[in-house]
């Protein structure tokens, strides 16, 4: 698969746009355990779409969503949300046995999904049993850590079988929005490529960002161009200050990031230190409103370029460069090559020491 670019980002976030436009209606009906009061349906990030109270040991929900999206039934008394699809075929589901009826592919992902709960529910069981044992156990706690491991590689494993199996169906965008963080850059490659039906699914957009982010960002690499406002609303290129014969922290950042801001005060000794040498920052910042921003940047006296856009996550430093966390940031050479990413603390004093030898 050809190298990533930001055209291509682009275009297939406008084809998740488009191809989910359609409202479908959905019926949601079943029975539950003796006890259940309640049922939610969320979205898979656990966003609150619809509560039904039982009845009589039944329940219904009804209502319309997106064609092809995806949603979680769970009740008061679940261990894990049953998966479904929303595709205009009523839904059945016996709570109880997490089984549902309904299309044929609706009832593909429950069996598939039952599966991956057995191996969930196995390592999270491990995953408890863990967190009981004392520091000072170091023996047990690591016997234990290797084996929860190896149960969370297993249910990695048999989602990545499902993805593999699956590419003529959406059921993968389900179980690659959960993996695409564990998954290397040429499994990232295989599952995204444009051949797949679930490629163009608004669930895989973070592995989109995710490969956009190593293809971005290799070392080796030539910096991606990109245009964004100073202090002033003045709009710059971000080649006015990089690839002009001088190493140049480029620094993803933003006012409300306590992890960054705590991070600025090495970022702040660096440049001091450095800048007469020619060291260069420029700051990307992620921040939603211009007040607190220039605030941050006065009252900690960050005296370095600084452009944002003020699109928070929308951001087009987060989507040229498939940035999902910050801080984070890309070191550039003169010639404008990244040499190094996500340097922090000693990290960026020892790479900078590397560079300029004092």
């Amino acid at each position: 698969m050809a190298r990533l670019s930001l055209l291509l980002l682009c275009l297939m976030l406008c084809l998740v746009s488009v191809a989910q436009e359609q409202l479908v209606s959905y019926s949601i009906s079943g029975t539950v355990p003796a006890g259940v009061t309640t049922v939610f349906l969320n979205t898979p990030h656990n966003e609150p779409i619809d509560t039904a109270m039982v009845v009589n040991g039944k329940f219904q929900i009804a209502g319309s969503l997106l064609f092809n999206s995806f949603v979680t039934l769970t009740d008061n008394g679940s261990d894990l949300p049953l998966n479904m699809l929303i595709d205009g075929t009523p839904v059945e589901v016996n709570m109880e046995r997490s089984v549902l009826k309904g299309s044929k592919l609706n009832e593909r992902l429950n069996k598939v999904d039952r599966e991956i709960s057995d191996l969930t529910i196995d390592y999270m069981q491990l995953q408890m049993d863990y967190a009981q044992v004392p520091q000072w156990q170091t023996v047990l706690r690591d016997s234990l850590r290797r084996v929860t491991t190896a149960a969370f590689n297993k249910v990695v494993v048999e989602m990545k079988n499902v993805i593999r199996t699956n590419s003529d169906n959406v059921i993968p965008a389900l179980y690659l929005s959960q993996i695409y963080n564990t998954l290397t850059v040429e499994e990232l490659k295989e599952y995204l490529s444009e051949d797949h039906v679930y490629a163009s699914h608004p669930l895989c957009v973070g592995a989109w960002r995710t490969l956009n982010h190593y293809e971005k960002t290799n070392i080796g690499t030539r910096y991606t161009d990109l245009v964004m406002a100073d202090t002033t609303g003045l709009k710059h290129q971000l080649s006015e200050y990089v690839g002009k014969g001088n190493y140049v922290l480029i620094d993803f950042w933003a006012s409300w990031c306590a992890p960054c801001m705590l991070e600025m005060e090495n970022v702040k000794a660096v440049y001091q230190k450095y800048h007469e040498k020619g060291f260069e920052i420029v700051g990307l910042s992620f921040d939603r409103g211009r007040q607190p921003w220039v605030s941050a940047i006065a009252h900690h006296n960050l005296n370095w370029i600084h452009l944002s856009d003020l699109k928070y996550w929308n951001s087009e430093a987060s989507i040229v460069y498939g940035i999902s966390s910050i801080p984070a940031n890309i070191l550039v050479d003169g010639k404008g090559f990244i040499v190094a990413t996500d340097l922090r603390g000693q990290e960026l004093s020892r790479k900078l020491r590397q560079i300029y030898k004092y």
